[in-house]
C-alpha cells in the first residue's frame, strides 16, 4: 500500500497534522489543511482522495458541515471518512456516523490504530469496487459457480 493511496487530512491543530504526516507519510500520500473551507476548495479543484480524516471543531467550515457537503456530492459521496475528535460525546459520535462518517476516533489517538482503520476501510472499498467489476450480472448469485 505504500504511497498508492491519498489521504486528505483536515485539522486546525498543526501538531495533530504533523503527527498524522509523520505517522502515515511512509504508507500514504498525505494532503493536509487547517480548515474545511481550504479542503473543499482543494476538492472542488478536481482532487479526489481515497479517504478523508477530519476534525470536527474547526474554523470556517467544521467537520460535520464537511461530512454533509461530501456526502451530498455525487463525486465524493463514496470516499470513506474518519472523524478524529477530542469530543467523546456519544450523541455526537452517533450523529457523525448517521451523517455518513465511516468511523470516529477520539483524540488523543494511537497513530497505529488510525493506520489500521484506514487500511481496513480502503480494503473494503477496494473489495466493493472489485466485486462490482467482477460480478457477472447474468448469474443469479455471485456465490454460484
Amino acid at each position: 500500500m505504500e504511497n498508492s493511496y491519498h489521504v486528505l487530512h483536515i485539522d486546525d491543530d498543526v501538531f495533530i497534522r504533523r503527527i498524522i504526516e509523520q505517522a502515515l507519510g511512509a504508507q500514504f500520500k498525505i494532503t493536509s489543511f487547517a480548515n474545511g473551507m481550504e479542503a473543499m476548495m482543494w476538492l472542488e479543484s478536481g482532487n479526489v482522495p481515497d479517504i478523508i480524516l477530519t476534525d470536527l471543531r474547526m474554523p470556517m467550515l467544521d467537520g460535520t458541515e464537511m461530512i454533509d457537503l461530501i456526502r451530498s456530492s455525487s463525486l465524493y459521496r463514496h470516499v470513506p471518512i474518519i472523524v478524529l475528535s477530542s469530543a467523546d460525546d456519544s450523541a455526537l459520535k452517533v450523529k457523525c456516523i448517521d451523517q455518513g462518517a465511516d468511523d470516529f476516533i477520539i483524540k488523543p489517538f494511537n497513530p497505529l490504530e488510525i493506520e489500521a482503520k484506514i487500511k481496513a476501510l480502503l480494503r473494503r472499498t477496494n473489495d466493493r469496487r472489485t466485486f462490482r467489476t467482477d460480478f457477472d450480472a447474468a448469474r443469479l448469485s455471485p456465490f454460484r459457480q
